[in-house]
């Protein structure tokens, strides 16, 4: 036989056990009616956004020894947990999980939290107070002073975002005119957070101001979050308001291809399945960051590493998306309640190994979630900064100040091309008198995810997903 027809029959053959294997993957477990997948269509924030070329297909790798799968992996390496992680600062996941099991139980809806963006706008609040109202808010923000908050890891990374092109946050404080800001609080603001300060008159032009504010926040975020302050929010006892936005917009390392994205069943908590959109691997690409443990499953997805300083040898920052995958039979709350009650548990349940991928689906979603936090911030022992704090080191007239509420407003959308996602903070104060078998992951069921930076452990955004077609 001739050397081309041996050519021909090879690719044949190839050709025949590759069919044979998609077979399998896409009949072991749950039918996927993979002949209704369809091209991804319509744009989205990110799909501008230059990629390299991959060739994808929808073909799987073969799922044998499915019982073996069980693989820990060993926690990459980094520095300090912080801000929504676990350790010192794990009143932000404690607050993570009241806020999101109450939204999945309730609502039975998606939710989405910026730690940092939190952490960030309590630890500016912080800088303001004195005496007992002080030790409540480093408690809470896992810090023994001041000196140790603002030296903290999670801080160096807010100087560094907007240096990097895929991310940016931004912090202003807006004073009453009849209130004059301390010499020594706008110089932390302007210094650690870059904090801008402005001149409004809440006594007689409330809403004009909460427009100004509002503006602020559209605008850092690139108009995904609006109206962080709500209507009625501030009034003509507002003193203070104190706000941050945070910007992300990444491209994955490993892009989906749009002509692979296929719809398939997704199990909501009801029980009632819902046909959504699902990204999933290529012919060649078979090894992904995948991990399981005891009760769910774990996967890593990297952005595209930004240098930020086209100069600079190694990169400023490196981001990746963590979902988290309860098994069948499993909920969100056993999930939540591991991340709180373990300490560094996103980190050491983050993968570091890659391993051959199995049946690989993630879903599409895009959402919005807002939330006020006073009544979970007074549970988890911050009292005294909202029921007549002292805010003296803040602003002139700051004794008795007092919190009376803290917005927050976050957005997500994640599709094949990476992730944009954007949050708010706002603070409203008031004046009283290695490889081994297959891993599957097929996320076609609730899950939580948290986009973190390698470096610092930082969480800048974390949440759920019960309904991927949910908006």
């Amino acid at each position: 036989m001739s050397p081309f027809w041996k050519t021909v029959l090879c690719l044949t053959l190839f050709a025949a056990w590759r069919s044979q294997v998609e077979f399998r993957s896409m009949t072991s477990r749950r039918p996927l009616d993979c002949a209704q997948r369809c091209p991804c269509s319509g744009e989205s924030y990110l799909h501008h956004h230059h990629h390299d070329p991959y060739t994808y297909s929808h073909a799987q790798a073969p799922d044998p020894m499915l019982a073996t799968a069980r693989r820990f992996a060993e926690a990459p390496p980094g520095g300090d947990s912080v801000v929504g992680g676990d350790g010192k600062a794990s009143s932000q996941l404690r607050l993570a999980r009241e806020v999101g099991l109450r939204a999945a139980a309730g609502r039975g809806s998606n939710f989405i939290v910026s730690p940092l963006s939190i952490h960030a706008a309590l630890a500016l609040v912080a800088a303001g107070a004195r005496d007992e109202t002080l030790q409540e808010l480093l408690g809470f923000l896992g810090s023994a002073s001041l000196d140790e908050l603002h030296d903290a890891a999670w801080l160096g990374l807010v100087g560094k975002l907007n240096g990097l092109t895929q991310t940016s946050f931004a912090c202003g404080v807006w004073a009453d005119r009849g209130h004059e800001l301390q010499p020594e609080f706008m110089a932390t603001a302007a210094s650690r957070y870059a904090a801008t300060a402005e001149s409004v008159d809440f006594s007689l032009e409330a809403e004009k101001a909460r427009r100004r504010v509002n503006a602020f926040v559209e605008d850092a975020t690139n108009g995904l979050v609006r109206d962080v302050l709500p209507p009625g929010s501030v009034d003509s006892t507002t003193v203070v308001v104190l706000a941050n936005a945070l910007y992300f917009k990444g491209a994955w390392a490993q892009p989906f291809d749009q002509s692979a994205t296929f719809t398939a069943p997704f199990h909501t908590p009801d029980g009632s399945v819902v046909r959504v959109p699902f990204m999933t691997t290529g012919l060649f690409d078979f090894e992904r960051q995948v991990a399981a443990y005891p009760g769910f499953r774990a996967l890593k997805l990297p952005y595209k590493i930004d240098y930020g300083d086209h100069h600079a040898p190694s990169p400023q920052a490196a981001f990746y998306m963590l979902i988290l995958l309860p098994d069948d039979g499993g909920s969100l709350a056993d999930l939540y309640d591991q991340a709180v009650a373990t300490p560094e548990f996103i980190k050491s349940h983050t993968p570091a190994d890659e391993v051959p991928a199995g049946r690989f689906m993630v879903p599409k979603f895009k959402f919005t979630f807002e939330f006020e936090a006073s009544e979970d911030m007074q549970k988890l022992g911050v009292a005294r900064a909202f029921g007549g704090g002292d805010f003296l080191a803040m602003v002139s007239g700051g004794d008795g100040l007092f919190i009376s509420g803290v917005y927050h407003k976050a957005a997500i959308e994640v599709d094949e091309v990476g992730t944009v996602a954007a949050a708010a903070t706002a603070v409203v104060m008031q004046q009283s008198g290695s490889a081994g078998p297959p891993v599957d992951f097929v996320a076609d069921r609730p899950f939580l995810f948290a986009i973190v930076e390698e470096k610092t452990s930082a969480v800048l955004f974390l949440g759920h997903v019960v309904n991927p077609l949910a908006e």
